[in-house]
């Protein structure tokens, strides 16, 4: 049974619109003090952020675009791959104005705050990782052989049309990525969101940051960096997270125990309170 939720959607006053590229991006601005960008994750949207963007609003000025083909942000013209999100991710600060910020991203959106954090580090003052997917080392090896059989052009159409089934979608999403327990909140944002996501940006992006590897990049980083992972994660080998984190200079990694992939209310509200504290003056 998926559990009750005790969730505040997204307060639609926070909710802004801005011409990036030629297309209307949404995006959320919650808060003030010094920016705080995210980026979401694999078939996202601004919606995933309903429990971050509140609790961080007293200490940032939170900042969230559906990234392109995600959301209500239409799809760009190819390359749909995280070099392509990162350069949309950067005109999107400019649009805005933005000095230097911190960056944070989920899953995959933490791989393209990596590839803007290598384009343009001197604008980055620190990072937030949330379950990053920073190299093919990383990937659960379950998941790798997952993400190669489901993104070959034949099973990719077929799942591109299952998608919209949700009997279908939550029975893998239980048996095979989040576990079970997941806020059911959260579960319903996750379906409206991959209903709506364009496919080919979606396999594109999938395809590619699977293969890209930031592990030399972070172990040069210098700058503060929170990286928050499940214990039981079933896409990235959390073992490997930590042995990054030592070779870090000033990385703090949070593992969240008795928790998975699956955004649970006790994962939740563990997440909200390590960010919280990282982010405390």
């Amino acid at each position: 049974m998926t559990p009750a939720s005790s969730a505040i959607p997204i307060d639609p006053a926070t909710v802004r619109y801005l011409d990036v590229w030629g297309r209307r991006v949404r995006y959320l601005d919650q808060g003030v003090g010094h920016p705080l960008l995210l980026c979401h994750g694999f078939i996202g949207s601004l919606e995933n952020f309903h429990s971050w963007s509140p609790a961080f609003s007293g200490l940032r000025r939170v900042l969230i675009p559906d990234l392109p083909g995600f959301g209500e942000t239409p799809a760009a013209s190819a390359p749909h791959d995280v070099p392509a999100q990162a350069r949309f991710l950067r005109a999107f600060a400019d649009a805005l104005g933005l000095g230097q910020h911190d960056l944070g991203g989920i899953c995959l959106g933490a791989t393209v705050a990596l590839e803007y954090a290598r384009l343009d580090p001197g604008r980055v003052t620190r990072l937030v990782l949330h379950t990053p997917i920073y190299s093919p080392q990383t990937l659960h090896p379950w998941f790798k052989l997952q993400a190669s059989v489901l993104t070959l052009r034949p099973v990719f159409a077929i799942i591109d049309r299952l998608r919209r089934n949700r009997t279908v979608s939550d029975l893998y999403k239980r048996f095979l990525v989040e576990g079970p327990g997941v806020d059911r909140y959260d579960a319903q944002v996750n379906f409206d969101n991959q209903c709506r996501a364009d496919g080919h940006t979606a396999r594109s992006w999938l395809l590619d940051g699977i293969r890209r590897d930031y592990a030399a990049f972070l172990e040069r980083w210098e700058k503060p960096a929170l990286i928050v992972v499940a214990a039981d994660d079933r896409l990235v080998r959390v073992e490997r997270i930590r042995e990054l984190a030592r070779t870090m200079r000033e990385a703090q990694v949070r593992v969240i125990e008795a928790a998975g992939h699956g955004w649970t209310p006790a994962l939740i509200q563990a997440q909200v309170q390590a960010i919280a504290g990282f982010l405390a003056p």
